[in-house]
């Protein structure tokens, strides 16, 4: 495996690189359907996500920009960090968490299975989505798991002061996103009306969609965070209001945490939690005679 760092002095390139050689050692040692080509620390991080993709368009969003990133070629994949990480405002010990959630997304797409449908019913959309929520649940708890060790073990040390804020930092911008009715809720309801006078399935779910996909990885990212940190739990009664966290949502959670503490990747028996799961969002997806069809759920 490559490691290639385009920023820094040559002291700097040696400390990152060595750093991030601890990919390298854990690649060497898993089972792994895709091989890691090549780690980059790119110095114009968008260019060379443009470069590796064959794209002209892909822009960060400034001040929201990607930590990492992951193209898959057919030389394996190419995994990018941003050179952000390797300021001030983040240390070692964030970087290690960071690393392992890359590493351990692409482990995943070995160990999990890849459906072979034809069409998409409502067992392939429910299925499919399911193993992408618990992929970024599996990866961060993994990614705690691995950093606590390296540095309790390794560097014989505690949890540091930065890593420490980045952790309540991440935890209270999700918790902040799932008390957001206004934006989620009342936005659901009100597309849900609309679509009572123009009938337009694809247009009611273009609305939507989104708007689920943002709160669906947030309560996961806050969850997967609050599981792992038993300190940080009491940040739950921050949304002990909030409308999508309902029976539905916490047996969905309960699912994620059992198959985890399984070290399971079966989540053939989750496709009716998954689908309750959504109908808190308003739709539920039903096999039609020709197509899949989704179906508007009331929000309470």
């Amino acid at each position: 495996m490559k490691i290639t760092v385009e920023i820094g002095n040559s002291k700097q390139r040696k400390e990152i690189t060595d750093e991030l050689g601890i990919i390298g050692e854990a690649a060497r040692h898993a089972t792994m359907a895709f091989r890691i080509q090549e780690i980059i620390v790119p110095e114009n991080f968008d260019a060379k996500v443009n470069e590796l993709q064959g794209t002209k368009d892909f822009k960060s969003i400034p001040g929201a920009e990607p930590v990492a990133r992951s193209i898959f070629h057919e030389k394996g994949y190419y995994l990018l960090f941003h050179p952000n990480l390797f300021t001030k405002h983040y240390d070692n010990q964030v970087r290690f968490a960071i690393y392992w959630h890359e590493f351990t997304l692409i482990v995943n797409k070995g160990r999990f299975p890849v459906l072979t449908r034809h069409k998409l019913d409502r067992f392939a959309n429910y299925f499919m989505n399911l193993y992408q929520l618990f992929d970024q649940y599996d990866a961060a708890r993994k990614s705690f798991e691995f950093r606590d060790a390296l540095v309790k073990n390794a560097l014989d040390t505690e949890l540091s002061e930065t890593a420490r804020a980045d952790l309540e930092h991440s935890l209270m911008g999700n918790l902040a996103l799932i008390n957001n009715k206004p934006e989620y809720y009342d936005w659901i309801k009100f597309q849900q009306q609309e679509f009572q006078k123009h009938k337009n399935v694809s247009q009611f779910l273009s609305q939507i969609q989104g708007k689920i996909s943002q709160l669906s990885f947030s309560i996961i990212f806050a969850y997967a965070t609050m599981d792992h940190y038993e300190y940080l739990r009491e940040k739950e009664q921050l949304i002990s209001e909030a409308p999508m966290l309902d029976n539905n949502t916490r047996v969905f959670l309960e699912y994620f945490r059992l198959k985890y503490q399984e070290g399971s990747s079966d989540l053939s028996d989750g496709i009716d939690i998954m689908e309750a799961f959504w109908a808190n969002f308003g739709i539920r997806f039903v096999d039609g005679e020709k197509s899949l069809q989704c179906e508007l759920v009331p929000l309470k």
